[in-house]
């Protein structure tokens, strides 16, 4: 760990030569070089040595790592709590990206057939995930990369006026979709007398939808043994015929839907697969689309997963935990108390916010925030002032909340930029206002 940690805090400070507190790069783009540069280096083989993690000894090590990236992101003061900026940012603490990371490469491997079952600490992370989420290990859509030059199918990704009409042409129309109640898809087809309506399980995605629908919309013209004939099958999803379209394949289900339209293709029949603007006024695209809206809201028939589940589901279930372990970890962690009031729980949509200003708007906000600022009441705390009363009322002491929030002397640039707040986290919702109000008061760091 301490050669991991050694290596990355180089390179960090590499990039560090190019951002100053005022200056520099944009704070989106520091973020940016951290998450994926830098602290990849410290997760490598995260699924070996994670439980190290969990010593005070080594969390603290991590935690000292990512406040510098923390402090660079933000221009925060020297005092500033790394935990407040993590919140800020909603950036989780290492230690919990560390085992987030870790947990991931066991269930990957584990669905390949690669993971070894072991008494070593380090395989307790898969157990651990499977009692969270036992569907974890299901079978995934993850597939051996597969080179594929010889398709007889053709693609046609343009879109046509004319929906490709010939009176030669077996016209199939496919959609999917997703809602709250699940995933399905839909299949209509006017020349072959076809409508169909599937439900598929809760945590496939449309892009699978899609695909049934196009490998469902083949077994027809099997059935009825179709020879010699033009099919044109349409979907509206381009993500599916690019997918086929090219000649690396690692989808099962992409597979599949290679093997079933080979199979119509081998009975001399001309398949093309041609994709069509969704919502545009067609008849079949949007009977198909009412179709797949109603195997959404079906309830699927037998054990989920139906179809293997999306490759990138297991991770995102992953990290979700991890966003509630971090949430915890924030409410636990001892200090920030103006942090919490501010921040009392962790705030996807306001780090969006935050992270797009420019350095010197974030670096205010920060300092309002976590209180650890330009304040009289700070700078007292520091020794550097005589006295922690506010400049403009000299009536309470100077906080940031007290700027913000109570301030009498400030009580007219307040009204014009912020309202009548009552709270912090009314006042850090309104991002926008609270720069133009700090900015106003002339406020210098």
């Amino acid at each position: 760990m301490d050669a991991k940690i050694n290596t990355a805090t180089i390179s960090f400070w590499q990039c560090r030569r190019i951002i100053g507190k005022t200056w520099g790069l944009a704070p989106n783009i520091v973020l940016w070089l951290y998450t994926a540069v830098i602290r990849p280096m410290i997760s490598y083989g995260a699924v070996v040595w994670w439980p190290r993690t969990d010593l005070i000894t080594a969390s603290n090590k991590l935690q000292r790592f990512q406040r510098l990236a923390c402090l660079a992101i933000t221009g925060g003061m020297r005092t500033t709590p790394t935990a407040a900026m993590e919140a800020m940012l909603n950036l989780p603490a290492l230690h919990l990206f560390i085992k987030q990371e870790a947990a991931s490469a066991a269930v990957r491997l584990k669905t390949q057939n690669l993971w070894k079952t072991s008494r070593s600490p380090h395989a307790e992370v898969l157990h651990e995930v499977m009692q969270k989420e036992p569907s974890l290990l299901a079978v995934s859509d993850r597939f051996p990369k597969q080179f594929i030059f010889d398709k007889k199918y053709k693609i046609q990704l343009h879109e046509d006026p004319h929906e490709g009409i010939n009176v030669k042409d077996l016209r199939i129309f496919t959609d999917g979709s997703k809602t709250g109640s699940g995933t399905g898809y839909g299949i209509f087809s006017e020349d072959l007398n076809i409508q169909i309506a599937a439900p598929l399980g809760a945590h496939n995605t449309v892009f699978q939808a899609e695909c049934m629908g196009i490998i469902v919309a083949a077994t027809p013209t099997l059935s009825r043994k179709v020879k010699d004939h033009s099919i044109r099958i349409l979907t509206d999803s381009k993500s599916v015929l690019q997918a086929l379209q090219s000649d690396i394949i690692t989808s099962k289900l992409i597979y599949n839907c290679h093997q079933s339209l080979t199979e119509v293709c081998s009975n001399n029949n001309n398949v093309t697969l041609q994709w069509i603007k969704g919502h545009s006024g067609s008849r079949g695209n949007d009977a198909a689309d009412e179709l797949a809206r109603k195997g959404s809201e079906m309830v699927a028939i037998g054990p989920e997963p139906i179809v293997p589940l999306p490759s990138g589901w297991p991770t995102s279930v992953i990290r979700s935990h991890t966003k509630e372990l971090h949430n915890t970890y924030w409410t636990q962690v001892s200090g920030c108390r103006q942090a919490k009031e501010a921040l009392p729980h962790i705030d996807r949509k306001l780090s969006r916010k935050l992270i797009k200003l420019t350095r010197p708007r974030l670096r205010k906000i920060t300092h309002i925030i976590t209180g650890h600022g330009p304040f009289n009441k700070h700078l007292f705390n520091l020794g550097v002032t005589d006295s922690p009363l506010c400049r403009a009322c000299m009536e309470a002491e100077e906080t940031a909340a007290h700027i913000v929030l109570e301030c009498t002397g400030l009580a007219n640039y307040r009204a014009k930029h912020l309202g009548s707040p009552t709270t912090l986290p009314e006042v850090i919702g309104d991002t926008r206002g609270l720069v133009k109000y700090l900015e106003e008061l002339g406020w210098q760091d």
